[in-house]
């Protein structure tokens, strides 16, 4: 099933924010947005949402959008899910969401799958793949061409229920899943996949990821072998995407690297040489975003966000940053101006 199809199957409704009460509550330079559905996902206290990524990083086009979701936990913690937005300027915006799934074969030999339980801090569309962060263990990735289509008429049963063709698969409720197709595991210096964005502005396109750390230094061990390293700065850290995961090496390897020092770094972009960072500040204080270039000094203030700012992602066609908020007061999905 492609998305196109589980857009037009969209089964709930959000609400635009307009520009002047956007910028008067939510961000300075608030361009355009939304709140999602009051009753069932604005104020939910079982999933908090992460990361955000468009059809342009995708494809160059489109004004798609799909938002990460992780299970806070409870009796089931149903692990992660991504919302796919079908976003217009001109309407309020439909969306729906769908479960992540890790294929894998059970006792009998027979294929089924079971939740993906991470943190999904960021994500990242591109060339038909959803690249997504898992905080120590590097990316995830998924085919956005194969969603599938679940029975959702038992929302406590997921994966295959039956033997063989007799066996019916579940989601916990959902109509469909997406299932991962493979991962690039974090090998070699230990590095702390927070979130991710694609940058279209380099040749070839590439992937950043972040860094987040509460205090500005990380002081765990720099690799896998226990050597110890007393501290460092959180770095961004930047993979060419070509051919993407379609290279036959099954290896990406990072050919930029910087140390930015900067404390609570939710996500990161990077539009024609220039670094973008959304900074947090509690549940209760805005979060700002940010400017830096490599070699000229510490971050500088841009503008002011909502509280809880998470992953960005730039749109080209647009000249707009993506963010979405995380707390249930402020869980907006928005775009502000990086320029101004």
């Amino acid at each position: 099933m492609s998305q196109a199809q589980v857009l037009a199957a969209a089964n709930r409704k959000g609400a635009q924010v307009d520009p002047a009460e956007g910028r008067a509550n939510i961000a300075e330079e608030y361009v355009y947005g939304f709140n999602w559905s009051v009753r069932r996902d604005q104020s939910t206290a079982g999933w908090r949402p992460q990361g955000v990524t468009t059809a342009y990083d995708d494809a160059g086009a489109g004004s798609t959008l799909l938002v990460s979701w992780y299970d806070l936990g409870g009796a089931q913690e149903q692990g992660m899910r991504v919302s796919f937005v079908d976003w217009s300027p001109a309407g309020p915006p439909r969306y729906r969401h769908v479960l992540l799934v890790e294929p894998y074969r059970n006792a009998d030999g027979l294929y089924t799958y079971g939740p993906v339980r991470i943190h999904a801090g960021g994500i990242a569309a591109y060339n038909g793949y959803l690249y997504v962060a898992d905080t120590y263990n590097g990316l995830r990735v998924f085919d956005l061409s194969t969603i599938l289509v679940a029975r959702n008429d038992r929302p406590t049963w997921v994966g295959l229920h039956g033997n063989g063709d007799a066996g019916d698969y579940y989601s916990y409720g959902y109509k469909y899943v997406l299932p991962q197709v493979g991962a690039y595991d974090n090998v070699g210096l230990r590095l702390r996949f927070s979130a991710v964005s694609v940058d279209r502005t380099t040749s070839p396109h590439s992937l950043l990821v972040c860094e987040y750390d509460q205090d500005g230094t990380i002081g765990y061990n720099s690799d896998f072998r226990g050597r110890p390293n007393n501290s460092r700065k959180p770095k961004l850290v930047r993979w060419p995407l070509s051919p993407g995961w379609s290279d036959t090496t099954g290896s990406l390897v990072a050919n930029e690297v910087w140390e930015v020092g900067r404390r609570q770094m939710q996500g990161a972009a990077s539009v024609n040489s220039t670094y973008y960072l959304s900074v947090s500040a509690g549940q209760t204080r805005r979060g700002q975003l940010m400017s830096w270039k490599p070699g000229g000094g510490a971050p500088t203030r841009q503008s002011r966000l909502s509280t809880g700012p998470e992953d960005l992602s730039y749109h080209g066609s647009e000249k707009v940053m993506w963010t979405v908020g995380e707390w249930e007061d402020f869980r907006y999905v928005y775009a502000v101006d990086p320029t101004a």
